[in-house]
């Protein structure tokens, strides 16, 4: 993702190991972003960032200094120090994809993004409506695996 580029409000997460994939990036609405998890063959990455120039969404992959998932302060400031432009908060609720680990209290969620300035987004058992609960926090966005999900 160039820098100068609009940073989507909505991000998809994507397992390249997940079958539903393709049909789950088909549905997401215009504009929103994808961020790719796991190895993904030569052809399977073609595909996707046909789609996504065909549906008007924006790809990364998670990398090094292109989108980190971050949990504490010590996460984030290494973060923010890299300058990574897509920081995500995680987990803001419980979430069935992590069942073992415990929400951020909303208070400390709060402080890391607004520390975190104009790059956070909220993770972890996150949908629209739920953002909208938590959008006064600080955070510029959100991110969802199952968000999307369903029929």
């Amino acid at each position: 993702m160039i820098r100068r580029q609009r940073m989507p409000e909505q991000w998809f997460i994507a397992d390249a190991r997940d079958g539903e994939l393709w049909r789950t990036v088909r549905k997401i609405p215009r504009g929103c972003g994808v961020l790719a998890l796991g190895k993904m063959s030569a052809s399977e990455r073609r595909r996707l960032r046909h789609l996504a120039a065909i549906r008007g969404l924006t790809v990364v992959t998670e990398q090094p200094g292109a989108a980190t998932r971050v949990h504490n302060l010590r996460e984030l400031r290494q973060a923010l120090l890299s300058r990574t432009p897509l920081i995500l908060l995680s987990p803001i609720y419980r979430t069935a994809s992590h069942p073992d680990w415990s929400p951020l209290p909303r208070m400390r969620a709060a402080a890391l993004a607004r520390l975190g300035g104009r790059s956070v987004h909220a993770l972890g058992g996150m949908n629209a409506k739920r953002y909208a609960k938590i959008a006064k926090l600080g955070f510029v966005g959100w991110a969802g695996i199952s968000a999307w999900s369903g029929p």
